[in-house]
């Protein structure tokens, strides 16, 4: 029982600092024009090519940056959302409130709001792709709309957090006769 409230209250901590992290790295790319000085050690992805249209950093206006950012921040905000469910789980595991019906519920709402995430996606690269070429000469404009390999494994995910939710619930239902028969 000591591993379960251990490593419950790390995966908690790690949850909630991805949640406030991960905005502000999302900050950092577009201010610092998707962190250059961390390319010889982290491997970015740059900004992204729409059919053949190349988009340049130095060419994108500080309006185009906080739009990107902005529209960067669909897809995640959902994303984070999730991982907001999933750390009050992770609170309940440290507490050793395993099969409870709340946390069947927080576990639904985490793979709701990651599937969501995934849904939104070409939204998401409808937004990103006009905002990032919509400076460039007539010919080099785009509208791109994209659902890759990427969104399936999320979904997938997704997926399995509903699965796991389900199981929880019989679990909940177990529980529930066998103190009804004590």
């Amino acid at each position: 029982m000591k591993n379960i409230v251990r490593v419950s209250w790390i995966l908690k901590w790690f949850a909630i600092a991805l949640c406030l992290g991960l905005p502000i790295v999302e900050a950092g790319y577009w201010i610092s024009n998707g962190y250059p000085f961390l390319a010889p050690y982290f491997p970015f992805e740059p900004l992204p090519v729409f059919n053949d249209i190349p988009v340049r950093w130095e060419k994108l206006t500080d309006a185009q940056k906080l739009l990107g950012f902005l529209a960067n921040l669909l897809p995640l905000g959902f994303s984070i959302l999730s991982l907001a469910f999933l750390a009050q789980i992770f609170k309940a595991f440290q507490n050793l409130e395993i099969f409870e019906q709340k946390n069947v519920f927080l576990l639904k709402k985490s793979a709701k709001f990651l599937l969501i995430a995934q849904l939104i996606y070409p939204i998401y690269m409808g937004c990103i792709s006009l905002n990032l070429s919509f400076y460039n000469p007539v010919g080099q404009r785009t509208i791109s709309i994209a659902f890759g390999s990427h969104q399936l494994e999320k979904i997938a995910v997704a997926l399995a957090i509903y699965l796991i939710a389900w199981i929880m619930k019989e679990g909940c239902k177990l529980q529930e006769e066998s103190m009804g028969t004590v």
